[in-house]
């Protein structure tokens, strides 16, 4: 019986295989001419990065329609529910069966392993479309790789420090105090030290249960604080993935010191993404490493515990948003963005037809439909002065965020590299390891995990 089954299962996946060997995509015949289908896949539950895509296809056909051709352009697209590892692994398995979509979207972090697997098309000429004109200078740094242009700039994000203004009332502060603060942060004025001195006060006093609440689990944030420390992690030139030391140390050092000092939850590493949010939306921190997309997270989840939903207007008027703080007086404070991108399929029958698609989806009011529904930020600067854009309580007042800001290496390795930084803040916290030993413990883990591809800096 198991070798029949073994037999039938064996048929089965060779027939498939066959299947999908069959031809990538098929273009329809309308009575007007010719209809291409092009894939859009994205990851939930933002969907409006291929909703925006299907717009963007009525303007092409429109184009289409006035140069004379009969070619029309359908988008069809797919959301794929699951972890960022199945998206990957999703789409690495239907690019071998020939079924992925034509435009992946996908974190510019992952533009590394997509690149170097030659799972997509470089898309340089996109950088002198009049489309892409005025993008923020600093984001094309978010899709080069390997001096090539990797991916479409589909929308970017800020991460802010958020503060609760009714905790610093509570500390004395004034409200031109509360309201100035982001301005000194902007101007060096108002370190990581000061701001660790401030969340000290605050729980001393009462004011609030914790100083400082970070992310619970390994993600892009923790890289925020090592450039804020001048830290180095990656060498665009040898393409390597970077161990400095010192950097690392001193980053280590500052999450050890908020644990000692009783700042933030003793199972901060441990807890749940909900019981986070609770934390931060009920009051009970001064200080939160966040992203503005936490305003969309808590007006669809009941965190409050006597609001429920809260509306942008109510996080606005409870919490202040402030740069990460320089490490020292006078320095320069940084952010983190992780824009999310369009990179387009090796297999694509069509690829022009591709890029003009991806020129037209730039349009700013396509931007903003998808801004403010899931709260990111704009790429281009035409996006940015968009009135329905600006107007919003949020996002107007911290898209000055993208001068400062900081990305991830487009390295393969560097998910290891995150993964080992993770381990040892989440020791120093817990009060497992030194600072020293932790930090000796991920350069034994990094040697081990990336070998070749790693420098090591002392």
């Amino acid at each position: 019986m198991k070798r029949k089954l073994a037999a039938i299962l064996a048929l089965f996946f060779a027939v498939s295989l066959v299947l999908a060997g069959c031809g990538k995509k098929s273009a329809g015949n309308s009575s007007d001419g010719e209809v291409v289908t092009i894939e859009a896949q994205t990851a939930a539950p933002e969907t409006t990065r291929v909703e925006n895509l299907v717009k963007a296809a009525e303007k092409l056909n429109e184009e289409l329609e006035k140069e004379g051709k009969k070619t029309r352009v359908e988008v069809k697209t797919k959301v794929f529910e699951g972890s960022w590892d199945e998206y990957a692994k999703q789409f690495m398995l239907a690019f071998k069966a020939k079924k992925e979509p034509d435009i992946y979207a996908t974190g510019h972090e992952n533009i590394g392993w997509l690149a170097d697997g030659n799972y997509i098309i470089p898309l340089d000429d996109l950088k002198d479309s009049e489309a892409y004109s005025d993008v923020f200078p600093a984001l094309w740094d978010a899709v080069t790789y390997k001096g090539k242009i990797w991916g479409a700039l589909q929308d970017t994000e800020a991460r802010p420090v958020f503060y609760h203004k009714d905790a610093l009332r509570k500390l004395g502060w004034s409200e031109e105090e509360i309201n100035s603060l982001p301005e000194k942060v902007k101007n060096g004025e108002f370190t990581l030290a000061d701001m660790i001195r401030t969340a000290e006060e605050a729980v001393q006093k009462g004011a609030v249960q914790y100083g400082i609440i970070h992310r619970p689990v390994d993600g892009p944030d923790f890289q925020a604080l090592a450039y804020d420390f001048g830290t180095k992690i990656y060498d665009p030139d040898e393409n390597k993935i970077v161990l400095d030391k010192t950097g690392v140390k001193k980053q280590l050092q500052f999450y050890a010191d908020i644990a000692a000092k009783k700042l933030i939850p003793e199972n901060l590493t441990q807890m749940e993404w909900n019981s986070v949010h609770r934390t931060v939306v009920n009051g009970k921190a001064l200080f939160y490493f966040g992203g503005i997309w936490n305003v969309f997270n808590w007006g669809e989840d009941a965190f409050h515990d006597k609001l429920g939903k809260v509306t942008p207007e109510w996080v606005n008027e409870n919490f202040g948003m402030m740069l990460i703080p320089a490490a020292e007086k006078g320095g320069k404070p940084v952010t983190l963005s992780h824009p999310f991108v369009y990179t387009v399929s090796a297999h694509t029958e069509h690829p022009d037809l591709v890029k003009r698609l991806l020129e037209l989806v730039q349009d700013p009011e396509l931007q903003t439909n998808h801004n403010v529904k899931t709260y990111h930020l704009p790429v281009t600067k035409a996006a940015s002065e968009d009135p329905e854009f600006k107007k919003n309580v949020t996002l107007g007042n911290v898209t000055y965020m993208l001068d400062y800001t900081t990305f991830l290496p487009n390295h393969e390795g560097f998910p290891k590299y995150s993964k080992a930084l993770f381990d040892a803040i989440q020791a120093v916290e817990l009060g497992k390891k030194t600072v020293d030993k932790a930090l000796k413990d991920m350069e034994v883990q990094l040697k081990n995990d990336l070998g070749d591809q790693l420098t090591i800096l002392e």
